[in-house]
This record gives structure tokens, C-alpha cells and sequence, in this order.
């Protein structure tokens, strides 16, 4: 039901000219919102009835210029029959998208550069993706832009320039067209979101990198605008949004708790070095009695962990110990690592404790280049990083190891890096954990053991609930097991959850791996979509199931599971409107949703629900 356009041969000579094919990412994109799409050649479209199993098809700004007009003329009348598309970029399907191209604003001085912002419009599409108390701050664009006016689409996002100016062009757009849709953004998605999430390559120049505590600082490309947005993923949320009006189901971000519906995902880490090991003792043991997963990362080679010990955290309290990949016999900021350091560390590591450390942190300045510390780390045997950090404040700064909250890679969710054009834009399998809760609710980290800052726990908490995050929380165990104010921002947050009455889930960073894993891993087919029911098969290895959720317009009547009695559900207003989640167990199952005939007549949705039909 879901396709996207993948040219191979492009890739290949776009990476023989030393060009990234930025639209290898829509795979990343489409794994992070938890649905996949069929890989179709630009060639096959005007052969045969390629598009007639579609209900969406994805165009990236690259391969579309593959199309020919036999192409682009079969995708539009695919369109008018009923289908939707969504493209990024594209130059050259103005009468399906409902707009007229004027001018191209080209990316300057690099690729890897924010080029333009936007804000978005009142539409069910765009409904609550973007906090309202961060209105000021615009969305990112880090691409060529196509300046376009409306030619009876509906303007869901307008464009400004990087200084905040009104450029006066609709940037995202929504059309009718015929008895289908066609969704623009006049940007390149996939360039956007990878570059949020992977920054740009670090220059060589050691000397740069003296200053930086951590190693994303460098990479960053958020530069001066606020950390408080998760950039990347509000945009992909606004591509889900445009899926989803085809009752295409996705895989929930969270799993479920206990066989219910879950609202969020913490994940809780921090590093402790080399000892001493009543540390993470002491914060396992107290963690381990508040419900809490927790992860340590340390020095294998040099930390006085004894075997018994390390058994009682992993085992006694079900806690995760790890590598903390370290410089050695060089300054505190110089970045020396290389391939070999990383796998020396991780042999020792192996020997030592008899496997291979999974999510792993690095030195302050450990990065090299651009995805090459990735491919190192993958080639070591780990399997998750969680280095990524928003703070970008300088090593010497009084306040460098304070408390932060921020999204700096653009988003709170683990995504997978890929490679430079001249390793073949690879997927490498390794997965970033992105730092988003430092240290946050007290301010032990800055040596202040009496300042009362718990409150500043309930923004993070509150955006994890209702956006469904995976979140990071990155405790060190010093805090936690020497501050009482870092215990207290802790029960502040499981407090603030009790109040709230939600279900949150609480684990480490390794079993934040596998579960991210097992969900991309997993699969939920259309099988059938009638007018008054829609069937769809789903598969997952997950311990605990998934929980299958979709977009549906129309009142749900009951659900089944393998054709047998009714099984639970919910349906939650929120976002694009009313959503259906179904909790599904482990191993294999059949959907199927039945409907009523009436639309769901919620006041509160009836101006939005009336923006949706009058202009689509």
C-alpha cells in the first residue's frame, strides 16, 4: 500500500561524482514513524499497472528528475483516480501538486546548511505537531527550496528566510486532485531529517575541536536556533499525518505496558568511568527500587568492578553495564580515535565481562569525520551510541556539565546513521541514542547541592507523554548516589507521571536497542480495505507485542484479532485526528477493523474536521 521511488543506478553514479543520494533516507524516515514502503524504480512506473496496488507513493527530489513524461504522467493519473502523493522537492508535477514553481532558492554555501525556516497553518494535518509554547521558534530547512505559489492547493506551512523574514510562498502544501491527494514540501526531506539527525562532516583541523566538551557540538547544524524543537521529527510527523488518510496502520513508537497502551518511552543512562563502584552500586540499588531500567557505561580496562558485584547489577536488578570508549595518553580534548581504538576497547571489554558491550558513550572527543566513528564502533561489535548531546556550551564554560534539555539532533528518537557517498551512503548498523535529559531537575552536576530545581523536569515529561517519545534521561550514577536533589528530580518525574495517570515505560539503552530493532524488524500488511472494514496481518518478535495505531475518519465499531472474539482498544483524539491503537501480541496475527457508517462527530474536531473536507 505504501511505496517510494529508489533509483540504484542514481545512487551509484551520484556517488561516483562524490554526491550523497539523499533519498536512500526516506527508508529512515519511513523506519522512525514505523511502516515500510516498497522500493520502486522510476523506470517501471509508466510500465504496466505498477501504482495500482499503491495508496501512497513517496517521490524524493533526486529521483524524481528520473521520471519521464510517460512517468510523471501515469503518477498523476494514479493520483486523480484516487491515489497519494507525497513528494519532496519535486520540479516538475506543478498541476497534480496544485502550485506554480517561480524560482529556486539554492543551498548556500554547503549542502549542509539551514537555508530557509517555516511555521505552520491550521489544518488537520498540521493539527498540534508544533508546541504552542515554542510558536516563535520556525521550523528548519536544510535544502534547495522551490519558491512556489498556490494554484488551488491549501497552504499548510509558509516560508521565511533563515533571518526570519516572510517570503510570502507557501513552503508545504495539500491538493486535491481528481478523487486523490497530493501532498508538496518545497524542500528535500530526506536531506533535511538526515542532516538533522547526522549533522555535517567535522573538519579535520584538531585544533577546532579543543573547545567542544562533546562530540555532536561540532556536528550540529542547528546552530544559534532553539534546542527545545524536535526539528526532525515534526516533519516527519506531518509526513505521517499525509500517510495516514489512506488508514495505512503504522507500529506505535512504545510497546506496550502490562498489554496496554503505552504513552511514552524513558530510557535512563549515564557513565561512570573507572569507580569507585560504590557509585553505580548505590544508584542501581536505588533505581532498581523505584522501577527504573538503568545503563552504566564504563572503563573496562581500568574500573574495580569484581564479579560479584557486576552480577548483582545485572542480574540481581536486571541493570545493563557497557563500554565508555576513552582517549588515552593524550590531552583531555584532543580527538585521536580511530578504528583501532575502538576495537582494542571493545576486546576488552569481551574479555572481561564475556560479551560485546551493546549501547555504548564516547570520550567528549572522540568523533572523526562525518559517519566514520559509526562505522569504526559497528566494525568494534556495538550496536548503540549515546554520545549525541544538545549542549552547546564549550568545555571551559562554568556551566558545561549543567543540567539540559534540548533535541540536539533534531529529534528524541534512536535512528540509524548512514554512510558518506564514498562508502555508498550505507546504512550502518549502528544506531544513535540521542541525549535529550541531562542531567535535568537539580544542579549537582555544577556542584550545587541546595538549589531546589525539580520543576524543570515536568516540560520534558509532559512533551514525552504527548508526542509519544522515546526519550533519553541521562543520569550519571555519582549524582544519583551522592545528591539527594538529583534523587528528588528523579521521583519528581515518576511522580508527575502517577499524577498524570499514563502508562510510561522505564528501561536501559540496551533494551531501548532491542526494541527499536524488533520494531523496525516488524511488519503490518493491508491485507483488505473496504469502505467499512480494513484488514491487515502483523508480525513481531517483541516479548511483549506492539501496539498497532491508525488514522481513522469514521467511528470504530469493533476489532478482531485472527477472526476470533473482539479485542481491546482505544481511540485518542489527538494530532490528525482520531486515532485507533490496538495492543497485538508477540508472533504473527490478523487485524481486522470494522467501521461504522457514521464519521466521528466530536465537536472539538468539527471546525478542523470541516478544514479537512472543504479543502482537502
Amino acid at each position: 500500500m505504501l511505496g517510494f521511488l529508489f533509483d540504484s543506478k542514481l545512487q551509484e553514479e551520484l556517488n561516483r561524482q562524490g554526491r550523497n543520494y539523499w533519498d536512500i533516507y526516506i527508508e529512515e524516515i519511513l523506519r522512525l514513524l514505523g511502516t515500510r514502503a516498497e522500493k520502486i524504480p522510476p523506470a517501471t512506473i509508466s510500465a504496466g499497472n505498477k501504482l495500482a496496488k499503491l495508496g501512497v507513493l513517496i517521490v524524493g527530489r533526486q529521483t524524481s528528475e528520473q521520471l519521464d513524461g510517460a512517468g510523471r504522467a501515469a503518477i498523476g493519473e494514479w493520483v486523480r483516480d484516487g491515489g497519494t502523493l507525497i513528494g519532496f522537492g519535486i520540479s516538475n508535477m506543478d498541476e497534480v501538486f496544485g502550485v506554480s514553481r517561480k524560482h529556486l532558492l539554492a543551498q548556500e554555501p554547503d549542502e549542509y546548511t539551514v537555508s530557509g525556516k517555516f511555521d505552520l497553518r491550521p489544518h488537520a494535518i498540521t493539527h498540534e505537531i508544533h508546541p504552542s509554547q515554542f510558536s516563535e521558534q520556525r521550523l528548519l530547512i536544510v535544502s534547495d527550496i522551490q519558491q512556489v505559489v498556490l494554484g488551488g492547493a491549501f497552504e499548510l506551512a509558509r516560508l521565511y528566510d533563515t533571518n526570519g523574514n516572510d517570503l510570502i510562498f507557501p513552503v508545504i502544501t495539500w491538493n486535491r486532485f481528481g478523487s486523490g491527494f497530493a501532498g508538496y514540501f518545497a524542500f528535500d526531506v530526506a536531506q533535511t531529517v538526515w542532516l538533522l539527525h547526522q549533522g555535517r562532516p567535522i573538519p579535520l583541523d584538531v585544533e577546532q575541536t579543543r573547545n567542544y566538551p562533546r562530540v555532536y557540538d561540532l556536528l550540529s547544524i542547528i546552530g544559534d536556533n532553539s534546542r527545545k524543537i524536535p526539528y526532525a521529527d515534526e516533519i516527519c510527523f506531518l509526513v505521517q499525518n499525509m500517510i495516514a488518510q489512506k488508514n495505512i496502520p503504522f507500529v506505535h513508537q512504545v510497546p506496550p505496558k502490562e498489554g496496554k497502551v503505552a504513552d511514552a518511552l524513558l530510557y535512563w543512562g549515564g557513565d561512570e568511568y573507572v569507580g569507585p563502584t560504590e557509585l553505580s552500586l548505590n544508584s542501581s540499588d536505588w533505581l532498581a527500587s523505584k522501577g527504573i531500567g538503568y545503563h552504566i557505561n564504563i572503563q573496562a580496562e581500568n574500573h574495580p568492578m569484581t564479579e560479584e558485584e557486576f552480577k548483582h547489577i545485572v542480574v540481581d536488578n536486571g541493570h545493563e553495564i557497557s563500554e565508555f570508549y576513552h582517549k588515552q595518553h593524550e590531552p583531555s580534548c584532543r580527538r585521536v580515535a580511530d578504528e583501532a581504538m575502538y576495537v582494542r576497547q571493545s576486546n576488552e571489554f569481551y574479555e572481561r565481562f564475556g560479551y560485546r558491550p551493546i549501547a555504548t558513550v564516547n570520550g567528549v572527543c572522540n568523533w572523526n569525520g562525518w559517519a566514520d566513528s559509526a562505522r569504526w564502533m559497528e566494525s568494534a561489535g556495538s550496536k548503540a551510541d549515546n554520545s549525541f548531546s544538545g549542549i552547546n556550551i564549550s568545555l571551559g564554560h562554568p556551566r558545561a556539565n549543567g543540567s539540559f534539555f534540548g533535541f540536539g539532533s533534531g529529534t528524541t528518537f534512536p535512528f540509524y546513521f548512514y554512510d558518506d557517498a564514498e562508502h555508498n551512503n550505507r546504512q550502518i548498523d549502528l544506531m544513535e541514542q540521542p541525549i535529550v535529559c541531562y542531567e535535568i531537575g537539580h544542579r549537582g552536576s555544577l556542584l550545587d547541592h541546595e538549589t531546589e530545581a525539580s520543576d524543570e523536569v515536568h516540560l520534558p515529561v509532559e512533551m514525552a507523554i504527548k508526542y509519544h517519545m522515546v526519550m533519553n534521561m541521562f543520569y550519571h550514577p555519582i549524582y544519583i548516589a551522592r545528591y539527594p536533589l538529583c534523587r528528588k528530580a528523579i521521583e519528581e518525574i515518576l511522580a508527575t507521571i502517577e499524577r498524570k495517570g499514563v502508562r510510561v515505560i522505564n528501561l536501559g539503552n540496551d533494551a531501548v536497542h532491542h526494541w527499536w530493532k524488533t520494531r523496525a524488524d516488524a511488519t503490518v500488511e493491508i491485507v483488505s480495505s473496504e469502505c467499512d472494514s480494513v484488514k491487515f496481518e502483523c508480525n513481531c518478535n517483541y516479548a511483549d507485542g506492539m501496539v498497532v495505531k491508525m488514522l481513522t475518519h469514521f467511528n470504530v465499531r469493533t476489532v478482531y484479532m485472527d477472526g476470533r472474539l473482539p479485542v481491546e482498544y482505544e481511540i485518542r483524539n489527538e494530532f490528525a485526528g482520531h486515532w485507533l491503537y490496538v495492543v497485538v501480541g508477540k508472533g504473527k496475527h490478523m487485524i481486522e477493523v470494522c467501521f461504522e457508517e457514521s464519521r466521528f462527530q466530536n465537536p472539538a474536531e468539527s471546525s478542523r474536521l470541516r478544514i479537512m473536507r472543504d479543502y482537502g
